[in-house]
């Protein structure tokens, strides 16, 4: 009885997570038409799964923790100094010190702390991650999930912009994007938190700034 309760809650988990993955990904791709539906897909990263926690009353499973806080900052800054090394030493070496690179850093910072990655990290890490483990084990979910972030980053209008950080379509681009989900996904595993991934993945973020290699801000010479 145990038994077939416990595979039917995995099976739950996994269409469940099948079905919100595939609308996330399907609101992304038509926002490369709709231009207004990237922001409903940014308005989803973050709302979906603080209206399922607080539903389902489980704040804790999506990684909204207090007592652990500062193990979950020290692996934030960890991973993402791992990833800012990582993505310098294969995108950034040859890349020019950009201009206006501090006027960028003072736009880009809080929209890399208070957008880009709590969306992404809130969706994939705090809910889909979770999902996936429950359903398919720890490592598998872990890994599924680098693998479903990686195939959604071509799927926003992100590419060939100059909010794009790496060259996804390229073979180096998705190996590195999986690579960067795994070191998130693993951080937030370690700290059970999801500040860890939101920290880590803010900072490979604004890393890409500084080397040029993103800008929100265009100019002309």
């Amino acid at each position: 009885m145990e038994t077939g309760k416990t595979e039917n809650n995995s099976r739950v988990n996994l269409i469940q997570a099948s079905i919100a993955y595939v609308l996330f990904c399907g609101i992304s791709a038509l926002s490369r038409i709709v231009a207004p539906l990237f922001f409903l897909m940014v308005f989803a990263g973050f709302v979906f799964p603080l209206i399922w926690a607080k539903r389902h009353h489980n704040w804790a499973e999506i990684g909204f923790r207090r007592g652990n806080l500062a193990k979950a900052v020290l692996w934030g800054i960890g991973a993402g100094l791992a990833t800012s090394i990582y993505i310098y030493l294969i995108f950034g070496r040859n890349q020019d010190i950009p201009e206006m690179v501090g006027l960028q850093l003072i736009v880009g910072t809080p929209i890399w702390f208070l957008v880009m990655s709590p969306f992404q990290e809130f969706f994939f890490r705090g809910w889909l991650q979770p999902k996936l483990q429950l359903g398919i084990g720890k490592w598998k979910g872990l890994l599924l999930t680098s693998a479903c972030f990686t195939l959604w980053h071509f799927s926003p209008p992100f590419v060939g912009t100059p909010t794009s950080i790496v060259p996804i379509t390229s073979l180096i681009g998705t190996i590195s994007a999986f690579l960067l989900g795994v070191i998130f996904g693993y951080a937030f595993q370690r700290s059970n938190n999801i500040v860890a991934p939101w920290i880590a993945h803010a900072l490979a973020g604004i890393a890409t700034v500084s080397m040029g290699l993103m800008s929100f801000l265009q100019y002309t010479p």
